[in-house]
């Protein structure tokens, strides 16, 4: 059992200390805690880094994110503890006990890693006990049959102990933790090919849910295919790799582009156009503009990919849009007639009476008497500026 070499709060300044490598391996290098970091902000640090300084180096076995956040906020001492420890496999113990309850949660993943420690420091205690009940068993008043059939029931007992207690450091069932190992070790396996995008969303999906991740890792098929989406940069996350693959297509919305143009096979409603134009894409819809035929307005229709029965057609319109384009350029500081030509936008195609309206709008008429109508304004706001000025002297 190490014990506090010094029971009395020393500070040192931060540059004097190092982080042991485990705790960044299990932890991450950079952590977020703004909670903690707006306490130590607002009060200073209230528990003392737990230190060792046994290779002569300050090594912090507990205190990580503490340490980082004083870096941060430029403080210039921190509370310490040492402790004593005569190896690093005792190290290794105290950084598991000190932070066996540690504040500010814990990840899945970060769980798991801590598991991986734990099993290699209790593990050879349980071969040893092993050894010693093997020991002890081999006595001459003995049967041969009575060390065989103890042993084994012993090394089993020993063998579920340890997961056991694991299991209860990490504060999740025996069962959970089977699970979860299969999948930690995978993430780990990943890592190792450089598969660091599918890492990081299997990862994300670990720390959401163990028998969600479980589940995916365990059926090869759907998990090699995910994986491979997730790498090539197709989807980002484990759920909706699944789903795409559930939807036998990659991604659903991939078929739809902005200013396209679909027949549809039956009419959504008896008052709409059959065909329609895609005028937006959420997260959720495809967004249509459909011409409403009672009275010829544009109406907006939102539609899941798998909603729509349509044919992709070609463009019926692409002269007039390009007219309808170079006019928005031009009256861009017209409010009415930005509204109106975005509103011909939307529509699938044009009628008679909306190309004469473009006509309009492009014929020397229109333009001089807008032409007027600005002058006009400019000659009331020089009015008005004049009185204003008047009223004011």
């Amino acid at each position: 059992m190490s014990e506090i070499h010094n029971p009395d709060i020393v500070y040192i300044s931060p540059s004097e200390l190092v982080v042991h490598p485990n705790l960044i391996e299990i932890y991450g290098e950079n952590e977020s805690r703004p909670a903690l970091e707006k306490s130590i902000s607002e009060l200073g640090i209230l528990e003392s880094l737990k230190v060792s300084a046994r290779t002569g180096v300050n090594v912090v076995l507990a205190g990580k994110c503490r340490l980082q956040i004083a870096r941060k906020l430029g403080i210039s001492l921190v509370k310490v503890e040492f402790v004593e420890s005569n190896s690093p496999e005792e190290d290794l113990k105290l950084v598991l006990d000190f932070n066996l309850h540690r504040e500010g949660g814990k990840t899945h993943f970060q769980k798991f890693h801590e598991g991986q420690y734990w099993e290699s420091v209790l593990r050879p205690l349980a071969k040893e006990r092993q050894r010693e009940s093997a020991r002890r068993l081999n006595q001459p008043n003995d049967s041969n049959l009575n060390h065989s059939i103890n042993e084994s029931n012993s090394q089993l007992k020993k063998g579920k102990r340890v997961i056991q207690e694991v299991s209860d450091n990490l504060n999740i069932s025996v069962g959970s933790y089977h699970k979860g190992k299969k999948v930690f070790d995978f993430i780990l396996q990943l890592r190792k090919v450089q598969k660091f995008r599918a890492a990081v969303a299997l990862e994300k999906e670990f720390n959401r849910s163990i028998d969600a991740a479980y589940k995916f890792v365990c059926d090869q098929d759907i998990c090699n295919q995910v994986i491979e989406l997730i790498e090539a940069g197709s989807c980002c996350s484990v759920e909706d790799g699944i789903a795409w693959m559930r939807n036998g297509e990659r991604n659903p919305f991939r078929h739809f582009k902005l200013d396209h143009v679909y027949q549809f096979k039956n009419r959504l409603r008896p008052e709409l156009e059959i065909v329609g134009r895609v005028i937006g894409i959420t997260n959720e819809f495809v967004v249509f503009g459909f011409r409403n035929l009672v009275n010829m307005s544009v109406e907006v229709v939102n539609l899941r990919p798998r909603q729509i029965d349509a044919q992709l057609q070609d463009e019926p319109s692409a002269e007039q849009r390009k007219r309808i384009f170079r006019l928005m350029q031009k009256f861009s500081d017209v409010f009415p007639v930005q509204v109106s030509l975005a509103e011909l936008l939307k529509l699938p195609n044009l009628t008679d009476k909306e190309e004469v309206l473009l006509r309009v709008y492009e014929s020397d008429v229109f333009e001089k008497t807008w032409e007027d109508y600005r002058k006009q304004i400019k000659a009331m706001e020089s009015t008005n500026r004049n009185r204003d000025n008047i009223r004011a002297a």
